[in-house]
């Protein structure tokens, strides 16, 4: 079965050991790209920013970053 909502998917991710949490705030201009690249470039897990500066939203990346983590993501379908 297909993921209901992102964070179904974000949970997922998490309980496979493929998403990381980033509970320390972080800018959302330039710090957290230049976060996301390094990790990207390492082949690294996706993201969850917990506490974007200047804003109530979480922001989630590098949820494809590699072709082995798009293949679980689309497991079911």
């Amino acid at each position: 079965m297909a993921y209901s909502s992102l964070e179904s998917c974000l949970i997922d991710l998490e309980r496979n050991g493929q998403l990381i949490r980033i509970k320390e705030e972080v800018d959302p201009y330039l710090e957290m790209a230049a976060i996301h690249l390094r990790v990207h470039e390492a082949g690294g897990p996706a993201l969850l920013f917990e506490r974007v500066k200047g804003s109530p939203f979480r922001a989630a990346s590098n949820i494809f970053g590699t072709l082995e983590r798009s293949r679980f993501l689309f497991k079911d379908t």
